[in-house]
């Protein structure tokens, strides 16, 4: 049965948009002035897929999920370097991050999977791990940790909500081991340095722990109401590097202050939790594919906010909704849109 537009939900989306846009325009007027294009294009396909039928995406997950696979591959070869990082294809007028992409296409692929299996067969959850396996080592490579663990933690949150079950957690604990020790190997030097960087800031405070110590200044200095929208000094004069991007949380906390940036937390929270309510009695394509999306916000969102923080390293992972760039913005809010189809048209289960 069609229900209602749920526009209490895209009230909180364009409350974190609000937020974003405000900030960045602080930082940089022309930055804004694109991420609104953004938002525009976005916000039209949120709205264009709130009336495609979710269902039809489980027909596609093959196709798309291949089509992925092979733009990560050809990615070293046409994709576009940025400090030794090839992670963007440049089309002129608009750079794609093919890991967005992949992001979406492990989401299909994996609540299709799913659809008719169980995760409480550990052949299946096995066969799940390497279905979403070529997308985190291909990115992995480029090289991105951050957008790598977001895949893990895709395949874990649908896997649960497919029925995975504690006693394989030991094996989920040691295939992450001996993940994370693989991982370490593919890194850059500037990524080494960034770890190392966070076990002792202090210890090259104009090198690797740089970006840390100055995003832990910019959090800290913006105190209860924080010093006001272009006030800030660690984002304005540009000690906070990628103010608008990867550090845009440390900004907001900088300019916003405690009350900005808690403001920013809440709609966050809000937002996962009335997304995450939507899984009360849908049919089962419907929950994986919410799971699926709440999972890498969730990971993406702790990380960003935990590394603004000097809680965990930088890994130079965007925020959802929030952080400056296309991709990401575009990507989140198409999957809003399915969000929205989901709400509008799933069945009770």
């Amino acid at each position: 049965m069609t229900q209602k537009w749920d526009f209490s939900l895209l009230l909180l989306i364009l409350a974190i948009g609000s937020i974003s846009l405000l900030v960045i325009f602080a930082i940089n007027p022309n930055l804004a002035k694109t991420q609104m294009i953004f938002w525009l294009i976005g916000l039209f396909l949120l709205v264009a897929f709130s009336f495609f039928d979710f269902r039809n995406w489980q027909k596609l997950s093959i196709p798309i999920y291949l089509a992925s696979i092979l733009t990560l591959l050809v990615l070293p070869f046409i994709g576009e370097s940025v400090r030794g990082s090839t992670r963007w294809i440049d089309l002129g007028f608009f750079r794609i991050q093919p890991s967005e992409i992949a992001k979406v296409a492990s989401i299909f692929i994996l609540s299709s999977y799913y659809l008719s299996r169980s995760a409480r067969k550990f052949q299946s959850l096995i066969v799940s791990f390497l279905i979403v396996s070529p997308h985190a080592v291909l990115v992995l490579i480029q090289p991105d940790i951050g957008n790598a663990l977001a895949f893990f933690a895709i395949w874990l949150g649908i896997s649960y909500a497919a029925g995975f079950q504690v006693k394989h957690l030991v094996w989920t604990i040691v295939i992450a081991a001996i993940a994370a020790i693989l991982a370490y190997e593919f890194l850059a030097p500037y990524q080494k340095e960034r770890i190392a960087g966070f076990i002792d800031p202090q210890a090259d405070p104009l090198g690797r722990g740089y970006n840390l110590i100055q995003s832990k200044i910019a959090v800290g200095a913006g105190q209860l109401t924080g010093k006001g929208l272009g006030q800030g000094s660690q984002s304005q004069l540009n000690f906070l590097p990628e103010a608008e991007s990867d550090f845009i949380f440390a900004s907001i906390a900088e300019q916003l202050g405690f009350i900005g940036a808690g403001l920013l937390i809440v709609f966050y929270i809000s937002l996962i939790i009335k997304i995450l309510n939507l899984v009360k009695k849908k049919e089962r394509f419907a929950q994986l594919l919410i799971i699926g999306t709440v999972s890498f916000l969730l990971l993406q969102f702790f990380v960003n906010v935990g590394m603004n923080m000097g809680l965990v390293p930088v890994t130079g992972i965007t925020l959802p909704l929030v952080s400056y760039g296309g991709s990401s913005l575009i990507t989140t809010l198409f999957l809003m849109g399915i969000i929205f189809s989901i709400k509008r048209l799933a069945v009770e289960d």
